[in-house]
C-alpha cells in the first residue's frame, strides 16, 4: 500500500472513531443530590425531567424519603448532562446534573399556594435554582448561570439599539467567544439555542426566515431546556400570526382538508425543517395552538392532530400528537363530557353520570368568591324552574366543608353541592383554567356550552327554548 493511501485510510479511521465517540452515548454514571430541610420531614420527594414542553410531560428520575431530621438523598444513573426538577405546589426547583458528580444542595422551605394563587387561572410555580454548596466553578450550573447573566446583558444591549442587526450579530459573536468552553454536546446545544433565541427576538418577518433555517440545522434536543424556550417562542401561534398573508391561506387549505402529509411537506419546504423530529414537533405545536385561537372549528384541529399521528415516523411524536388531540377534544361542543366524581357535604360519593337523562349544568366555584353567592341564588332558581329536565351540580374546589355549608344554607336543597376530591381535578379533566367556570351538557352528557354558560338571563332563555322544543 502506498504511503498516501495508508495516510488517507488512517485519517478516515480516526475520523470515524471520533464521530462514534461523539454520537454514541457514554456509560451511565451515578449522580448524587443530597441536602437537608426540616420542613419536608417525613415526605417523599421526587426529581423529574421534562420529556416535552408542548403538554409539559415529564418522567421520574429518582425519589428520596426525607428523614425526621430533614435529610434527603437522591441517587440515580444518567449517561448525559440534563436538567432535573423538584416539583412543588407553589415553587419548583431545578438543577443541572452531570454523570458521576455529587451535589450538596439547599432548597427553600416548603410552601403551598395561597387561595389567591389557587384561583389564578394561569398560575405557575415560581422557579428557583438549587443552591449548591461548594459548587464546581467549571461545572455546568456555574457555566449556565454566567451565560444567562451575559445573555441578559446582551439582550438589553440589543433592546437599547432597537434591534440593530449589527448589534445583534455582535452580541451573538461575543456570547460564542466568551463561552467557547461550553463544548459538551448538551452545553453547546444550550448555547446555540440561546444565541438563536436572541436573534429571533429581534428579527422581522423576513429575517425570521434565516432563524427558521438555522433552527432546522440545529435540530431537536428534547432534553435541553434551551431548545424548548426557543421552540415555544419561535412557533407560538405561528398560523394565527400569518393571518391575511399567503402563508395563512396555504395553512387554511391544509387544515380544512386535514392533509397531514401536506402539512409536514409545507413545514419542510417553507421553514427549512429537514430534521424529522423537529418537523414533527413543529406540526404538533402549530396545530395544537389553533385550539385556543378559535380560527378553525376545533373538530378540524382534533382531526388534523389524529391524522398527523398516523403519518409520523417517530413513536414518541405519534403518542404526543394523540395526547394533544385528546386535550383539545376533552372540552369540545358536541363531544361527551368526561365523567366527574365528587363528595357531597355528608361525604357520600357521587358521579356526574348519575344524572344522564337530564341536562347537567356544572358550576365550578369557590365559597370565598363574591360571585359564587350570586351564582348560587340564580342557579337555585333555575333548578326549581327546570327541576324535571335540569340538574345543577356545584363543585367547590380549594374549599372547606364549613364554608360551603354556610354559603349554601337557605337554598332549596335541590341542587347538588360537592367538594372536589382533588383540588386540581377540574383543571386536569375539564381544562378549567379559571374559577368560576361553567359547563352545560345535554341529556346524553355531551357539551352544549363552554365559555358562554354563565348563569344569566341569556342562559335562562336558552334553557326555556331547549326544554320547550323537547316537549
Amino acid at each position: 500500500m502506498k504511503m498516501q493511501e495508508r495516510f488517507i485510510k488512517n485519517k478516515c479511521t480516526l475520523g470515524l472513531l471520533l464521530m462514534l465517540l461523539y454520537v454514541c452515548p457514554t456509560h451511565a454514571a451515578k449522580i448524587v443530590v443530597s441536602g437537608k430541610n426540616e420542613s419536608y420531614a417525613g415526605e417523599t420527594l421526587e426529581l423529574r425531567r421534562y420529556t416535552e414542553k408542548i403538554l409539559n410531560s415529564s418522567e421520574s428520575v429518582a425519589t428520596a424519603k426525607v428523614s425526621k431530621e430533614g435529610d434527603f438523598r437522591f441517587e440515580f444513573d444518567l449517561t448525559n448532562e440534563c436538567q432535573v426538577f423538584l416539583p412543588g405546589d407553589a415553587q419548583r426547583g431545578y438543577i443541572y446534573v452531570e454523570p458521576g458528580k455529587s451535589y450538596v444542595v439547599e432548597i427553600p422551605n416548603k410552601r403551598v399556594r395561597t387561595l389567591s394563587e389557587k384561583l389564578q387561572p394561569y398560575f405557575e410555580p415560581n422557579e428557583y435554582l438549587f443552591f449548591i454548596q461548594n459548587p464546581d466553578k467549571k461545572g455546568v450550573n456555574m457555566k449556565f448561570l454566567q451565560f444567562e447573566d451575559a445573555f441578559d446583558f446582551f439582550t438589553m444591549k440589543c433592546l437599547a439599539s432597537k434591534g440593530d442587526v449589527d448589534t445583534v450579530q455582535y452580541s451573538v459573536n461575543e456570547l460564542n467567544r466568551i463561552f467557547a468552553d461550553m463544548t459538551t454536546k448538551f452545553q453547546k446545544n444550550y448555547k446555540d439555542y440561546r444565541c438563536l433565541l436572541l436573534k429571533a427576538q429581534f428579527s422581522d418577518p423576513v429575517q425570521m426566515n434565516s432563524v427558521y433555517s438555522e433552527f432546522g440545522k440545529l435540530g431537536a434536543d428534547k432534553t435541553n431546556p434551551a431548545f424548548w424556550d426557543l421552540f415555544n417562542n419561535v412557533f407560538y401561534n405561528l398560523i394565527p400570526n400569518t393571518l391575511g398573508s399567503e402563508d395563512f391561506y396555504v395553512f387554511k387549505k391544509i387544515i380544512e382538508t386535514s392533509n397531514a402529509k401536506m402539512l409536514l411537506m409545507h413545514i419542510q419546504e417553507r421553514y427549512k425543517m429537514t430534521d424529522v423530529e423537529l418537523k414533527e414537533l413543529v406540526s404538533i405545536k402549530i396545530v395544537g395552538d389553533l385550539a385556543a385561537a378559535e380560527i378553525f372549528d376545533n373538530k378540524l384541529v382534533v382531526k388534523m392532530l389524529q391524522n398527523l399521528s398516523a403519518v409520523m415516523t417517530m413513536a414518541e411524536n405519534k403518542e404526543l400528537a394523540l395526547n394533544v388531540a385528546a386535550t383539545v377534544g376533552s372540552t369540545l361542543v358536541g363531544e361527551g363530557a368526561p365523567n366527574l366524581i365528587g363528595h357531597d357535604l355528608n361525604g357520600k360519593k357521587h358521579e356526574l353520570n348519575e344524572f344522564l337523562g337530564k341536562y347537567i349544568y356544572l358550576n365550578i366555584c369557590n365559597s370565598r368568591l363574591m360571585k359564587t353567592e350570586k351564582d348560587l341564588k340564580i342557579l337555585d332558581r333555575f333548578q326549581q324552574t327546570f327541576d324535571n329536565q335540569l340538574q345543577v351540580v356545584n363543585i367547590f374546589v380549594y374549599d372547606e366543608k364549613e364554608n360551603v355549608e354556610k354559603i349554601t344554607k337557605g337554598l332549596s336543597g335541590k341542587m347538588q353541592v360537592w367538594l372536589a376530591p382533588e383540588s386540581d381535578v377540574l383543571r386536569k379533566i375539564y381544562n378549567a383554567r379559571a374559577i368560576p367556570s361553567y359547563y352545560l351538557m345535554d341529556n346524553e352528557g355531551k357539551f352544549v356550552l363552554l365559555r358562554k354558560a354563565e348563569p344569566n338571563d341569556e342562559l335562562r332563555y336558552l334553557l326555556l327554548n331547549i326544554f320547550d322544543n323537547n316537549k
